[in-house]
């Protein structure tokens, strides 16, 4: 298989109601900027996007549904993507991060995995296109993979250094996406 072959793109992946209470639902948190170094200190060369993690245990019933639910959502598609790339043996995956990408937002080149989180797949789901810019873009050996951005498309690959990968700039509107990844 080529390296682009590992990307896999997952469209319609909820009920449509459903990804648009689950919008609402994101526009009600506080969301805080996103850290990127080893201390979580926020670099601003490096990324410029605001982030709320979405967890279970939280008193919140409607957060520990929301987790329950995309955890459920990319446990199928892990499953799917399995059964087509091959065995990919997850334990865990961490929480799901709802981030937020204002005008000026974006995430330069990197990879999401590290010698401290030894992540085996990542899961970005695209949840608006109504912005500008914000574009999903991999930057592979044979040249870029830009993915077509469109509503409640979950897009995943594995998470090692074959995959870097960026987030162009926000230039209109607010991009709204979540990752998660599988360990």
């Amino acid at each position: 298989m080529e390296v682009n072959e590992y990307i896999k793109i997952y469209d319609n992946c909820i009920d449509y109601k459903t990804l648009s209470v689950f919008l609402k639902y994101a526009n009600t948190l506080d969301f805080r900027p996103a850290g990127v170094g080893p201390n979580n200190e926020k670099d601003m060369e490096i990324r410029n996007t605001f982030i709320y993690d979405l967890n279970n245990n939280k008193d919140s019933l409607s957060e520990a549904h929301w987790h329950n639910y995309v955890i459920k959502t990319l446990s199928n598609i892990a499953k799917d993507y399995s059964s087509q790339i091959g065995d990919v043996h997850i334990k865990i995956f961490e929480p799901p991060q709802l981030l937020k990408y204002k005008e000026g937002g974006f995430y330069r080149r990197h990879v999401d995995h590290f010698t401290e989180v030894p992540r085996t797949l990542s899961f970005i789901f695209l949840l608006n296109n109504d912005y500008e810019g914000g574009n999903l873009v991999f930057k592979l050996k044979k040249g870029d993979l830009r993915i077509e951005k469109k509503p409640n498309r979950i897009v995943v690959w594995p998470s090692n250094f074959i995959y870097p990968h960026i987030v162009e700039t926000v230039t209109k509107g607010i991009r709204y996406s979540l990752v998660s990844w599988a360990l």
